[in-house]
């Protein structure tokens, strides 16, 4: 078997591979995974007391009441999957292009978010089905074998690489393998207080894949990086949302895990939950998302939390989380140093001339930029600036250079009396 770039149908081949020992996707057999529909099949009344079924498929009638009378055609619909004797005919795999496909094309009653209207992210809209092979619609079909649970529905986590895609889902599987055995679904259950991509996010943060302290974790990160993605098949309108997180993001969270601060994003979560009901930092976590996702500096909105307290004081692990980020996510170390030996100047300035400056600094408007403020003070109060320094901040976008400098000047044990 190969990756099909398929997220549903890579994470489910995945599944089976791990559920009949193969260390990569490529060493899956098409009777392993028909084995995989077969354990599936036998423990379908179990994972449907979990409830667990009905996000995965849509008016199934082996997921409840709906279509009853239906029930021993999907039963033997399920049959001939894992025998391999479905009617098939002679067209390609929209998924991964080999023919032949099976007779009748799928919808969601299988395949999670297939040909909807307006909700299938994999393939064009307004199909009215998929055509697929037998091979990925197991793949699909097996999901709920290894797929954890947020308050989104399931969620897995997607890497374009054979052996780790395999490695990725191992919790999932494990999970759901203990839960079987104990009678009881609690263990699926993956608890994060927030919604979408966030809580995406921050299960990422606690994933035992980025973990160096724990014997699961991946020694290095896939080199397209991972995708997180939770889904609801259920209602009238499915539900879809991905975090893309890049290679140099998976190490972020590696690193702060090893040093301890991964609560901090749950710290920052809580604040602007806080703000948020005052109409202050609306958003505030999905443009977290969105600078992850697009490796670029949390600076701004660091900026703006800080800003949002009495205090105007950026605490001692939150500036740890931001080095790192600067350091490992964005792979700017040089910038953020020099940026550190610009504020210990300033603080090194008499008192009243670097409260001036941070103040000025924290109101820098359209008609005065930052290159215009440190001018001033190097030419007006004696401020000294190598050309090292000067470079980090006339090379960086205006908002992160001032937003990353000011942070640094009202950061916790640094400064002095701070």
């Amino acid at each position: 078997m190969h990756l099909t770039g398929n997220p549903f149908v890579d994470a489910g081949l995945a599944i089976a591979a791990r559920r009949t020992g193969r260390s990569s996707v490529e060493s899956l057999s098409r009777e392993d995974l028909q084995k995989t529909v077969g354990a599936l099949h036998r423990n379908i009344t179990k994972l449907k007391d979990f409830k667990l079924l009905a996000d995965f498929w849509m008016n199934n009638p082996l997921v409840g009441i709906v279509n009853r009378d239906q029930k021993a055609k999907y039963e033997q619909f399920l049959r001939d999957l894992e025998t391999g004797s479905l009617p098939t005919r002679s067209r390609r795999c929209q998924v991964c292009g080999r023919s032949p496909v099976i007779r009748q094309a799928v919808d969601r009653c299988w395949f999670p978010l297939a040909a909807g209207p307006d909700s299938d992210p994999c393939t064009l809209p307004w199909l009215g089905g998929k055509l697929v092979c037998a091979d990925c619609l197991s793949a699909v079909v097996v999901l709920p074998l290894g797929c954890r649970n947020c308050p989104d529905g399931p969620y897995f986590v997607h890497t374009s690489e054979p052996e780790l895609q395999v490695r990725a889902v191992r919790e999932g599987v494990d999970a759901l393998n203990t839960a079987l055995a104990a009678n009881t679904g609690d263990g699926i259950n993956q608890k994060t207080p927030f919604r979408r991509r966030p809580a995406l996010l921050e299960i990422a943060t606690g994933n035992v894949l980025w973990d160096r302290s724990q014997p699961g974790h991946l020694e290095r990160a896939p080199r397209s990086g991972a995708t997180m993605i939770s889904f609801s098949n259920s209602g009238q309108r499915p539900c879809f949302h991905q975090l893309h997180l890049p290679a140099q993001a998976l190490e972020f969270i590696g690193a702060i895990l090893a040093a301890g601060v991964r609560s901090t994003f749950l710290d920052w979560a809580q604040e602007t939950r806080k703000w948020k009901r005052r109409g202050e930092l609306k958003g505030w976590l999905d443009e977290l998302c969105n600078d992850v996702e697009e490796r670029r500096s949390i600076g701004p909105l660091l900026f703006r939390l800080v800003r949002s307290r009495e205090n105007h004081r950026l605490r001692k692990e939150e500036r740890k989380v931001l080095e790192i980020y600067e350091d490992v996510a964005l792979e700017k170390k040089v910038r953020f140093d020099a940026l550190q030996r610009v504020a210990d100047k300033i603080h090194q300035m008499p008192i009243r001339y670097s409260e001036s400056f941070i103040k000025q600094l924290g109101n820098l408007g359209s008609k005065r930029t930052l290159l215009d403020l440190l001018r001033d003070f190097c030419k007006r109060r004696g401020l000294k600036l190598t050309p090292a320094e000067v470079w980090a901040v006339h090379e960086s976008p205006a908002s992160e250079a001032a937003s990353l400098l000011y942070l640094l000047c009202v950061a916790e044990d640094k400064g002095g009396n701070q």
